[in-house]
């Protein structure tokens, strides 16, 4: 398989993508054909559905401070180093900044629940990067019924039976034969819904090889039924191919704040649909996550 980018503008808070999604197909230059599958990011799908949260909002509790610390000193001096977390990420939890932290744990314990906000970072799929202000986006309600719609509009526009999925960059495990993601939700063949517990899990079975990382989680499949791991992978290369800011250090990095403005977000390259050609063969390397 392969898998080509697609570039749209900027979707804003509670516009309808599909008519952009449209248009971004039709100016691509890449012939679809039946069989292909089109993903979709999560983030545009949630941003569709105004699933943003204003953190600043929130105030700390005193679980929001024990997940603080716990993320800060557990997760950056030891569980990350037995349990395999890259040396960035390790760094990256040793030098939480406090306040915003504080925030964004009290939010995930209030609209996610307690086992998301124990997870060291990408808690419960709520995204800190690529919103404006101090707000965060959650997870989409309906992703499935975003995928439908898409595929049917495609078939009106092209007459070309596609596939459409939506998906999220965190990562779907394997231990054994079992597939598991510490997502709150995800299509019905991967395990979710405890949140640090599966994460663990999915890293012990790493460091025990005996599964771990597989790929990116497919939150709604719509089209031909394929087998779980090809829907995985599927995902991650899709996900290897977005152009777009993925951490809070890089949005550091780039303007010098951690808190992006819809002006950002307009001047940066947004490529949340992707085309994946089954029939074209590509390489791509094994990476963990």
């Amino acid at each position: 398989m392969r898998a080509y980018p697609i570039k749209t503008r900027y979707i804003k808070k509670g516009e309808n993508p599909i008519p952009t999604i449209l248009g971004a197909i039709k100016n691509s230059n890449i012939k679809l054909e039946d069989g292909d599958f089109i993903v979709l990011s999560e983030k545009m799908i949630a941003t569709a559905e105004g699933r943003f949260i204003d953190e600043s909002q929130y105030n700390p509790s005193i679980l929001a401070y024990f997940c603080y610390y716990w993320s800060k000193y557990l997760w950056g001096y030891l569980l990350g180093k037995i349990l395999g977390l890259k040396e960035e990420k390790i760094k990256n939890l040793r030098n939480l900044p406090k306040n915003e932290t504080l925030n964004h744990k009290e939010a995930i314990i209030k609209e996610v629940g307690l086992l998301y906000a124990l997870k060291p970072y990408a808690e419960g799929g709520v995204d800190l990067t690529n919103v404006p202000g101090t707000y965060a986006c959650l997870l989409p309600k309906n992703p499935k019924y975003w995928a439908k719609k898409l595929k049917e509009e495609i078939k009106k526009e092209f007459n070309i039976d596609v596939n459409v999925m939506v998906a999220d960059t965190d990562a779907t495990y394997r231990i054994f034969n079992i597939y598991i993601t510490a997502l709150p939700y995800a299509i019905k063949e991967i395990k979710s819904g405890l949140g640090v517990i599966y994460f663990i899990l999915g890293k012990l079975a790493e460091r025990l090889k005996i599964g771990g990382f597989v790929g990116c989680t497919p939150l709604a499949v719509v089209g031909d039924k394929l087998d779980t791991y090809t829907l995985v992978r599927i995902a991650f290369i899709s996900d290897r191919v977005h152009k777009t800011i993925k951490n809070m250090e890089e949005l550091y990095k780039k303007f010098g704040t951690y808190i992006i403005t819809e002006e950002h977000l307009e001047k940066l390259e947004h490529t949340p649909v992707v085309i994946v050609k089954m029939k074209e063969k590509f390489n791509i390397q094994k990476i963990k996550k």
